[in-house]
């Protein structure tokens, strides 16, 4: 990633102008926009959002511009900036790996996008991520303009994050929006129906309450971090194999077999270790998972389908 610390010095000077540009994202509704001249427009739902906010480019000679030449996932991609290849994750985002439900999906909806686009890159302060990836928003120029990254959150083909970044606000609520409306990733059983079924929706299973442990605490008690998934339907539900995750998706935990919910019943998921028993399990995390900023709890079935999503803010 020898470019990435050049093209960076370059976004900083530039990235509250270049995220003013007009950003138009269909059928969603308006939320918090980065620049310093806003003027939001109020729509109901289902209505789209024309525009949010307009603001001239900076000179030419301050944006930083690739030609997009690669799409890896659903959200990192490969472009030429200045002559040299970088590879770039999109901020915020974070989409299914390809060998899970809905990756492929994912590829395809950033690449329909971005393939042979010459796209803007800004970055938020954060030059790149942990595996040495540029961090950037992915804006195509155009009347109107899109923010890449808030597309594909807004057409459901990744997970919004709640890592801080400064949209973080706005693509939360596209997020929302994306599940109530089943739009992609979260549409029902669209990675096929386990065991063949037929049932023309997904079981009324739902998180419930939630516990935080308090993380600054000298003694970190992860039996006070715990979930329940409770079962709103009228008959039992066996979750086995089924797949409890963060936003992330570097926490996961497959429910064992045997596992199933009762009609009217609840499961609780302890983050600490500790034995199963009826309807406690314990994830055995060596340490906290949900108690840290934001997170989203994702259920999904054997087969991927999502089938409860519930995304929070810890309250301090």
């Amino acid at each position: 990633m020898g470019t990435t610390g050049t093209v960076s010095d370059t976004m900083r000077r530039t990235l509250t102008t270049v995220l003013s540009l007009a950003i138009i994202v269909g059928a969603c509704t308006s939320g918090p926009s980065i620049g310093p001249d806003e003027s939001p427009e109020t729509t109901l739902p289902g209505e789209s959002l024309s525009s949010t906010t307009g603001v001239t480019l900076p000179p030419a000679e301050e944006v930083v511009r690739g030609i997009v030449d690669g799409v890896i996932d659903g959200d990192t991609i490969q472009a030429v900036v200045n002559g040299q290849r970088i590879e770039i994750r999109l901020i915020g985002i974070n989409a299914p790996d390809g060998n899970e439900c809905y990756g492929d999906e994912s590829r395809t909806a950033l690449a329909s996008l971005v393939t042979g686009q010459t796209v803007v890159l800004a970055s938020d302060g954060l030059d790149a991520d942990s595996a040495g990836r540029a961090r950037r928003y992915v804006l195509i120029e155009g009347d109107p303009a899109v923010l890449v990254n808030a597309a594909l959150v807004s057409s459901g083909a990744v997970v919004p994050l709640h890592d801080g970044h400064l949209m973080e606000a706005d693509f939360l609520l596209r997020g929302d929006q994306a599940y109530a409306s089943g739009s992609g990733m979260w549409g029902t059983f669209v990675c096929g129906h386990p065991n063949g079924g037929v049932s023309p929706d997904r079981p009324q299973l739902r998180i419930g309450d939630l516990s935080f442990a308090p993380i600054d605490a000298d003694d970190l008690d992860l039996t006070a971090e715990w979930f329940q998934i409770v079962n709103q339907s009228y008959t039992s539900v066996d979750v086995s194999g089924w797949t409890v995750r963060d936003e992330t998706g570097r926490h996961r935990l497959e429910l064992p077999s045997g596992t199933a919910i009762a009609a009217g019943g609840i499961l609780q998921i302890t983050t600490a270790c500790g034995t199963n028993t009826g309807g406690l399990l314990h994830w055995c995390s060596d340490s906290a998972i949900w108690s840290t900023g934001g997170n989203t709890i994702i259920l999904q079935d054997q087969l991927g389908n999502v089938v409860e999503r519930r995304s929070y803010n810890v309250t301090p």
